[in-house]
């Protein structure tokens, strides 16, 4: 069993504008508010592939409400601990003139009694079950939000940790099975520049030495590159496609290299369904269904050494 962690969710709403006319009225067109966060994506792309798994986490408020109701409608498992006070965050997404104006808001103030609550929780999982955390902390909560959650679980339990900084820094002592940074954020962490597959590798092996048993390093339209717990560096490329966004394409690395990992229990087979499942929701608007991922793995090459 999967379970998906995503302790600060939000409604994504993506609309198109004009050119934004500061200190002027501007209007946008009607969209979809849409259940987003980073582990709801990986849920809902494992719903959708026919993995089973569970999506946990804090919501709160009327917003709240309709993540759980979307991800429910959806198919999807969902088990939310839900705050008495505050309203899960609003992300307005803008596109008009040059490119995508982000608004990202603030969620609610978490307490540490719900990050507890919901690490008691995650401490009934099993051996063999995965445990996904991933996306940014509330702002009310430490950087160790994700450690204390698995300082909780038991052995046997494989986690996967997508995250930044700060808070990646605080769980790689857990030895965590799979991290998954892109490469912006692997330079960032290191305060270095990368450029090419080979010095993503040389990065991701620093991950491993600081505890991450394996790291996936998703480098946009070139690919994406396992560091493997075997010692082995390898690189996919990405299939041929015309990009529509790049919003949620990691987290479909994560849902589709769980979904390989679990059809063959290989590095290589999971790199390669990561790869075909990052690829079709870049192709396409939102995440990508599991068919459209099936349909693009032949067209992603076979994994290769680097």
């Amino acid at each position: 069993m999967i379970y998906t962690v995503t302790l600060n969710p939000a409604l994504d709403l993506t609309a198109s504008c004009a050119p934004l006319a500061p200190g002027g009225v501007n209007r946008y067109s009607q969209a979809p508010f849409l259940a987003g966060g980073k582990g709801v994506n990986v849920t809902r792309l494992l719903t959708s592939l026919g993995l089973e798994n569970r999506a946990l986490g804090i919501t709160a408020g009327f917003t709240g409400e309709e993540v759980q109701r979307q991800l429910r409608e959806s198919g999807c498992d969902a088990d939310f601990l839900h705050l008495p006070e505050g309203c899960t965050r609003i992300n307005l997404k803008l596109r008009g003139g040059e490119g995508v104006t982000e608004l990202n808001g603030e969620g609610p103030s978490v307490p540490l009694s719900a990050l507890d609550a919901l690490a008691e929780k995650c401490a009934s999982l099993g051996p063999g079950d995965f445990l996904v955390l991933s996306g940014s902390l509330p702002a009310s909560l430490p950087a160790d939000a994700y450690a204390r959650i698995l300082s909780k679980i038991p052995q046997g339990v494989q986690a996967v940790v997508d995250t930044t900084g700060e808070a990646l820094r605080e769980a790689l002592a857990y030895r965590p099975f799979l991290v998954k940074p892109n490469v912006q954020e692997l330079s960032e962490f290191f305060g270095a520049e990368i450029a090419t597959a080979a010095q993503a590798a040389d990065y991701a092996s620093e991950l491993q030495r600081l505890g991450a048993q394996n790291v996936a390093v998703s480098m946009g339209e070139k690919g994406a590159l396992l560091a493997d717990g075997a010692g082995r560096r390898l690189f996919c490329r990405a299939a041929q496609g015309e990009a529509v966004s790049a919003v949620g394409a990691g987290d479909s690395l994560v849902a589709g290299f769980l979904y390989g990992w679990n059809l063959h229990g290989t590095g290589e087979g999971a790199l390669h369904w990561g790869v075909a499942a990052g690829c079709a929701t870049a192709f396409t608007e939102g995440i990508a269904a599991g068919d459209d991922v099936k349909r693009l793995y032949p067209q992603v090459g076979n994994p290769y050494p680097v």
